[in-house]
C-alpha cells in the first residue's frame, strides 16, 4: 500500500489508468499536455520539477567521443521512434547538448539537493 508516490507520468500512467492510483498534482510548470491534472503551483505550492533524461560518456572520453555521442543522440531525437517515444509517455522534449547540459544538470542538482534538505529528506 502506497500513501503517495512521485515520479515521471509515464512510470504511473497504467496505475493511474486502471484506477489504483490517483493523480493529484504535476511538478511540471505547465500542464501536461492530454493530462486534466493540476501542477503544483495552480494548487499553491511553489514547487516545479521536471523529470528529465540524460546520456552520459564514462570518466576520461575523448572529446572525439563525446562529439560522436552527442550527434548520434541528437540524430535519434529527430526519428519517428522518439517522437512517439514522447507521445506515448506524455514526455515534453527539452534537447540540450554540451555545456548548455552541463549547466542544466548542475542547476538541476543543486536544486534537488537544496530542495531535499530543506523537506528533511536528507
Amino acid at each position: 500500500n502506497v500513501t503517495v508516490g512521485g515520479s515521471g507520468w509515464s512510470e504511473f500512467a497504467e496505475f493511474i489508468e486502471s484506477g489504483k492510483m490517483r493523480p493529484i498534482g504535476v511538478t511540471s510548470q505547465k500542464r501536461l499536455p492530454g493530462i486534466n491534472v493540476p501542477t503544483m503551483k495552480e494548487q499553491g505550492f511553489d514547487v516545479v520539477l521536471g523529470n528529465w533524461r540524460g546520456v552520459y560518456g564514462g570518466p576520461g572520453i575523448t572529446a572525439e567521443q563525446r562529439a560522436a555521442l552527442t550527434d548520434a543522440v541528437l540524430r535519434a531525437t529527430k526519428t519517428r521512434a522518439w517522437t512517439d517515444a514522447l507521445k506515448k509517455n506524455g514526455w515534453t522534449p527539452a534537447v540540450l547538448s554540451g555545456k548548455e547540459f552541463d549547466d542544466f544538470v548542475e542547476y538541476e542538482f543543486s536544486s534537488l539537493r537544496a530542495i531535499m534538505y530543506l523537506s528533511g529528506m536528507v
